[in-house]
């Protein structure tokens, strides 16, 4: 019987102290901020910790380069250079960029982000 308590404790013990080490091991991952591996490139969380993320405001689709016209796709509306477009107007339509200006501020829409881009 003295051996079977004993026996008993040791397991006890043993058990508690695998649970201790196990979970002082994983201690330092969850301090680590961790990167969704599918995320979209361009898209950017909000806030820290919240979990929402903020979609980009313009999003180009696809460009039509001829030699009559230049057009592109941005949130699904074709536009054409000089037309509005959520506020902005397009000042000029590239192969792969629009640049649009709001207000005093002029930028460009690409349809991939540069570091994902093999410019040819």
């Amino acid at each position: 019987m003295f051996k079977q308590v004993q026996t008993n404790l040791r397991v006890k013990k043993y058990g508690y102290m695998l649970v201790c080490m196990t979970t002082f091991w994983h201690m330092p991952a969850l301090g680590e901020v961790l990167v969704d591996p599918t995320q979209p490139p361009g898209v950017q969380i909000s806030g820290k910790g919240t979990g929402i993320k903020s979609a980009p405001e313009w999003v180009l689709s696809s460009t039509l380069i001829a030699p009559a016209r230049r057009l592109a796709t941005i949130n699904g509306k074709t536009v054409a250079v000089g037309e509005q477009i959520g506020g902005a107007r397009v000042v000029s339509i590239e192969p792969a960029r629009v640049s649009l200006k709001k207000g005093n501020r002029q930028f460009d829409v690409e349809l991939l982000p540069r570091e994902f881009k093999r410019i040819r």
